[in-house]
């Protein structure tokens, strides 16, 4: 526990940063993070995109095809994640930067349920016939409901960054190098925009509207491995492993998420 304590909180002369967060109220985060939680958001992405492209998660050089087991699938992962991150912001009721970061945890869960149970009911609707690329894609709409979520959780995770960073050089430097290559991205947009309108040629608005979307698709996938090596770098625990009383919704919440990788 000593470990655990001076890692998060580093022994200083401020006593105002020991004394924001109790440590016990930290303890109520219960959802995946760290190494575990990266692997999940990498299977949830993997799962996000074959979707969007029609195919099986598990064979992705085939179509989906008629069944209803997907709608199964989708609607029982989106209830048993919704539930278990409820349970997590009702322990965290106390720590406002972390029950934001639990509501930016169920818009990811829900991306992820809503975008299967989306393409279940393409699928269904159209039976055996062929499906075109375009139509699976208008599930990406449900990216919609995930930015606000997001944007919710960031802010409580930075709250809680730049309270520790400037005493933990790992998460400093994860930091740095996280908004670095956020920072690089729109820079060299808004470069490329400035040579095209100075040089003549080209459209400069197209420039712009991709080097923002491009930004703003780097922040989204970034941003959630961003959170999940933060939180293990501030909880001293990089594998994520949960502690026994959280384990239980812990590993609920990560199978949950992982019934649409099963998508037929």
């Amino acid at each position: 526990m000593t470990q655990w304590t001076d890692t998060l909180w580093p022994r200083t002369d401020n006593d105002a940063l020991t004394q924001s967060i109790p440590l016990h109220q930290l303890q109520c985060y219960s959802l995946p993070f760290g190494a575990l939680g990266f692997t999940s958001h990498v299977l949830t992405y993997y799962t996000i995109a074959c979707l969007w492209f029609g195919l099986k998660p598990l064979w992705p050089f085939h179509k989906i095809h008629n069944t209803k087991l997907d709608l199964v699938l989708g609607g029982v992962s989106v209830v048993v994640c919704i539930v278990m991150s409820v349970v997590t912001m009702v322990k965290c009721r106390s720590t406002w930067q972390l029950l934001v970061i639990a509501v930016w945890k169920m818009s990811m869960s829900l991306l992820n349920g809503l975008t299967a149970l989306h393409v279940a009911v393409l699928v269904v609707r159209k039976g055996e016939e062929e499906e075109e690329e375009v139509r699976y894609r208008t599930a990406a709409w449900w990216v919609m409901l995930y930015i606000p979520g997001m944007i919710a959780g960031m802010s409580g995770l930075m709250s809680l960054v730049s309270k520790v960073a400037s005493h933990i050089p790992e998460l400093l430097g994860l930091t740095l190098a996280f908004y670095g290559i956020i920072g690089a991205s729109l820079v060299v947009g808004l470069l490329s925009m400035g040579l095209i309108c100075y040089w003549g040629g080209g459209a400069p608005e197209k420039v712009a509207l991709t080097g923002f979307v491009v930004t703003l698709v780097l922040f989204i996938v970034l941003g959630a491995f961003y959170s999940d090596w933060a939180l293990g770098i501030m909880l001293d625990n990089l594998i994520g492993i949960p502690s026994s009383d959280a384990s239980g919704v812990y590993w609920t919440y990560f199978v949950a998420k992982r019934l649409t990788l099963f998508s037929l």
